[in-house]
């Protein structure tokens, strides 16, 4: 039996959480990506899928929000470089994104990798509730999602969780349409707020607010969509559950005037006792904050059941593990790129492309191993021209797409290629368009399309690019006066 084996740097990662990529073409299923939250940014944990091993990728490229900045164009990207590390990442299946916590301050991270600041600052702190930027946080940890419209998040030192009303009108805005439209023919004081908060929500902003408080402090929060208050009673708003120092709550979020109810331990009763509620005891766990098991229907209900033991054999899975362990003597090809050796299968490269069925041509028969060399490719878009010829798949980074484009139409990799120029097209910025511009023209007819949608991307983004790229925009004068 193979075992999944993967080194992850506890002290520097903060969170693993995996999202659903929409298909790159239409006819193509979703993709799930796990990513680990670490020092240097959030990390693709690849491999999951396979029996081959975990391994953790370079650091995703992600882009900031373009509304971040005045005057900005709405396609150009800017790199987003955080400023504090990347904690506690969530998925939220109503909102298609990925939630985590920067500083003070609550950040989204969309399928293009763009990153968004939704609520608080990540350099200011407080405790404001409010919309979006407004609202204020002493140091947000442990985010959970309800997957129907709202995230909950605990605070370092504090009493209460806070929840964050997600842009849509999700089922809470709808609620407080409804009892704004029932009190304004009373003139209610509460119905104009829950009008207001319900236009904030409709508008595209984040509304934060704060809930019931616990006896202590928050170390540990869930959401439960299962049983919301006492036994055999439930509710569609599901409960929080919530853990102090030495003890689990549970809070139902049906009602806003309930309280938190015990469900196990008791506060300021440190021990190690099994047992069932308040008989039970738990050690102060003081170390760092953490996330309680939920029972999450919305989130379960996207997960396919897998039974016990290894997972299944696929003959994507087998053959990339073929691929991972070589050397193994079956390999009869080597191909030499640079100052790597690459042992491959002349049967499966011929079958999967025209390139190599024409370097090899008929010579099966004589059993020997063939030697080829490739000295002007990049090894590492060998890797991902190899995984792909025998998976079907390539999880390329925005820094190899351009090679691996490069290499898969000169390999006669057609579906390759263009799988790495939309991963291309996914990071333009303003400082790169003018570089893809030369190299696409360049690279001759494969690349027309792309040519044709850079210059679209140049036109309309033509004073972003002046005004960060200029020294760019003189080179591509004085080396293609005709583009």
């Amino acid at each position: 039996m193979q075992f999944f084996r993967c080194t992850v740097p506890t002290r520097d990662s903060s969170g693993v959480v995996s999202r659903i990529l929409p298909a790159i073409r239409p006819g193509e299923p979703a993709a799930v990506q796990a990513l680990v939250a670490c020092n240097d940014g959030l990390r693709p944990l690849a491999g999951a899928d396979g029996l081959s091993g975990l391994e953790l990728g370079p650091p995703l490229q992600l882009y900031a929000d373009p509304a971040a900045y005045e005057g900005e164009p709405a396609a150009a990207r800017r790199p987003y470089t955080p400023k504090r590390q990347l904690a506690y990442p969530v998925w939220d299946p109503f909102s298609s994104a990925v939630y985590m916590c920067e500083g003070h301050a609550i950040l989204r991270l969309a399928s293009d990798n763009t990153v968004t600041v939704v609520a608080g600052d990540v350099e200011e702190r407080g405790g404001t509730d409010g919309p979006g930027r407004a609202a204020r946080f002493t140091r947000p940890a442990c985010l959970t999602a309800d997957g129907a419209g709202s995230l909950y998040v605990a605070e370092w030192g504090v009493r209460h969780p806070r929840k964050l009303l997600l842009p849509g009108l999700g089922p809470d805005a709808s609620a407080a349409v409804m009892a704004a439209a029932d009190g304004a023919v009373g003139g209610g004081g509460q119905a104009t707020a829950a009008a207001a908060a319900a236009a904030v929500t409709a508008e595209g902003e984040v509304l934060v607010s704060s809930l019931q408080p616990g006896p202590d402090v928050i170390v540990g929060l869930a959401f439960d969509g299962g049983i919301s208050s006492g036994a055999g009673s439930s509710s569609s708003s599901g409960s929080l559950l919530f853990a102090t120092q030495t003890a689990v709550y549970r809070l139902p979020l049906g009602d806003p005037s309930a309280d938190p109810t015990l469900l196990a331990g008791a506060e300021r009763a440190a021990g190690a006792v099994d047992g069932r509620g308040g008989d039970a005891r738990f050690f102060p766990h003081t170390a760092s904050c953490w996330t309680l098991p939920c029972s999450h229907a919305a989130a379960a209900s996207l997960l396919p059941t897998v039974p016990p033991g290894p997972p299944p054999r696929t003959l994507p899975t087998d053959l990339a593990a073929l691929l991972a362990r070589q050397p193994d003597g079956t390999a009869d090809v080597t191909i030499m790129v640079g100052d790597r050796t690459f042992h491959a299968h002349r049967g499966l490269l011929c079958a999967r492309s025209d390139y190599f069925q024409q370097r090899f041509g008929t010579d099966f028969a004589d059993g020997s191993t063939h030697q080829i060399s490739l000295p002007d490719a990049d090894p590492d878009a060998l890797e991902a021209v190899l995984r792909f010829a025998y998976t079907g798949t390539a999880d390329i980074p925005a820094v190899q797409a351009a090679g691996v484009a490069e290499l898969a139409d000169r390999l006669l990799l057609p579906e390759l290629r263009e799988q790495a120029l939309a991963v291309l097209e996914a990071s333009i910025t303003a400082v790169t368009v003018v570089g893809l511009l030369l190299w696409a023209e360049a690279r001759g007819p494969a690349f027309a399309g792309l040519l044709s949608r850079l210059k679209a991307w140049y036109v309309g983004n033509h004073e972003a690019v002046m005004r960060e790229a200029a020294e760019e925009v003189r080179m591509l004068a004085a080396r293609s006066l005709d583009l």
